[in-house]
């Protein structure tokens, strides 16, 4: 008959040991939830800027190949990405004759703050 010892230490991991490891992952996961939101958050905000710099380009390369040179208009509505951007320009003169300066913002719609600013020159070629 096989007489067990009941002196033997349990081999495995004590009570302390197990509470310590879960608290170090809930640290690590709330760690990486966080992050992962912080990441996507950037994310769209950089998709964003990437659509309104291809409408503010396209505004600008419009206005510079147009006949006259673009005055102060209301802005324009522009489907792109799957969104609605509202395009405000505006041509001041510079002090180099037959030259303009054209400012363009691009916002979403329904806000205010532009998302983007776009700067560019015109030069008038008769």
């Amino acid at each position: 008959m096989a007489r067990f010892r009941i002196s033997d230490p349990a081999r495995g991991f004590t009570l302390i040991e197990v509470l310590v490891a879960l608290a170090i992952l809930a640290v690590l996961a709330s760690t990486l939830v966080s992050q992962s939101g912080t990441y996507s958050s950037q994310l769209f905000r950089l998709e964003d800027k990437s659509i309104a710099l291809w409408v503010a380009q396209n505004a600008l390369d419009e206005s510079r190949v147009a006949e006259r040179p673009p005055s102060a208009s209301k802005p324009v509505q522009v489907e792109m990405g799957g969104r609605t951007w509202i395009v405000s320009l505006k041509s001041q003169a510079t002090p180099r004759p037959g030259f303009a300066r054209l400012e363009v913002s691009v916002a979403r719609e329904g806000e205010d703050d532009p998302v983007l600013t776009l700067t560019g020159f015109r030069a008038d070629v008769r």
